[in-house]
């Protein structure tokens, strides 16, 4: 089992224990947008300098399967006027450009930032 996954089920054993203990109560953790913001900013420009999602841990934890399986990151641009928030979580749209592909392709994706209790990125589905 690889770190990522390690790190998954801790997180999920985490948040589980606290809504068991607390079942009338719905935890929820603060988010600091700014870091929130930046945390993306780093792992995109992590993936165009050829990083991996590994090569950003413990500081990061970011769970794209584009990245996972290889495709290579040319460019990037973080749609900041269109990010919203829950409170918890930042909603922030990334318009991604590949080169991987006989011809170089383009997708936005939306990702879901957490910053507490650790810096997380994950693709909505």
């Amino acid at each position: 089992m690889n770190r990522i996954h390690v790190l998954r089920i801790a997180l999920l054993c985490v948040m589980s224990a606290g809504g068991i203990v607390g079942c009338s109560q719905a935890r929820t953790y603060a988010l600091n947008t700014d870091l929130a913001q930046a945390s993306v900013e780093e792992a995109m420009q992590a993936w165009v300098n050829g990083e991996t999602p590994d090569d950003l841990m413990p500081k990061i934890i970011v769970s794209d399967t584009e990245w996972k399986q290889g495709r290579k990151l040319a460019s990037f641009e973080i749609l900041e006027d269109d990010a919203t928030t829950d409170g918890s979580n930042l909603h922030i749209r990334v318009k991604r450009k590949f080169l991987n592909e006989p011809v170089s392709s383009e997708s936005t994706v939306k990702y879901i930032v957490s910053t507490s209790p650790a810096i997380t990125i994950f693709p909505q589905q």
